[in-house]
């Protein structure tokens, strides 16, 4: 059931104050276990079907709108854009916040736990179509691909047992299932990104796939993938 705006905020703000308190105190809420292949695909499988409708209401009057901005583009570096990204993804995310598989340790992520506390499945099913049918603008894309990048987007590095970024998120960063979107992504939430998994402070990707990933890409590599996505539009 969707949430009036009144209860919406009202709990929004007592969890937040709630979740802030406990975390001062040291009584952080255990983390649900990491993701395996078999209680993600349980998931998946009982994830409700969305109503867009009802997740543009939860987008405005829940505050999501605040730092990720009218329609899901965010208005400022600090915060990522939600517009267009897969449903599967952004269901996932929001599960994982609430979950505590996403404490990176940063204020962001501890503003996004208290936020998911009182929604529902189906509410973040809600968001996640309304986000999906969302688009950011067209960008005109960079001709001057550094040639090392080009190709670690479309064929990867065996040297290294790096996969091409394309392989996952799309040949134009559309994303794909529960891989997410980059074209169009602010640079900053990219890079905060990638070293937190790189970090080991982000740790709910399935098998750990991204950790692996960010962990072997060098500073100068992290920077260049944010800002050519930060360039491209999804096709």
């Amino acid at each position: 059931m969707i949430m009036n705006k009144r209860l919406l905020i009202g709990l929004l703000t007592a969890c937040t104050v709630t979740w802030a308190s406990e975390h001062a105190l040291g009584h952080d809420i255990k983390p649900a276990s990491p993701w395996t292949s078999s209680s993600w695909s349980k998931t998946l499988a009982d994830m409700p079907k969305g109503d867009s409708l009802k997740g543009e209401k939860l987008h405005r009057y829940g505050l999501c709108i605040t730092c990720h901005g009218a329609k899901g583009i965010a208005p400022s570096r600090n915060a990522p854009s939600l517009a267009g990204n897969t449903v599967i993804y952004t269901y996932k995310t929001l599960m994982d916040y609430q979950q505590g598989r996403r404490a990176e340790g940063s204020g962001k992520s501890e503003v996004m736990r208290a936020a998911t506390q009182p929604m529902s499945k189906q509410d973040m099913a809600d968001l996640a179509a309304y986000y999906a049918q969302q688009t950011l603008p067209e960008k005109q894309l960079t001709t001057n691909i550094p040639q090392k990048i080009d190709r670690l987007v479309r064929k990867g590095d065996s040297s290294r047992l790096l996969v091409p970024c394309a392989s996952c998120h799309g040949a134009h960063g559309e994303g794909n299932g529960i891989t997410p979107a980059l074209a169009g992504q602010t640079p900053d939430y990219f890079i905060r990104t990638m070293y937190a998994y790189k970090q080991g402070l982000r740790t709910n990707d399935v098998n750990e796939g991204m950790s692996q990933f960010a962990h072997e890409l060098t500073d100068a590599e992290i920077q260049a993938l944010a800002d050519y996505y930060a360039t491209l539009s999804a096709q």
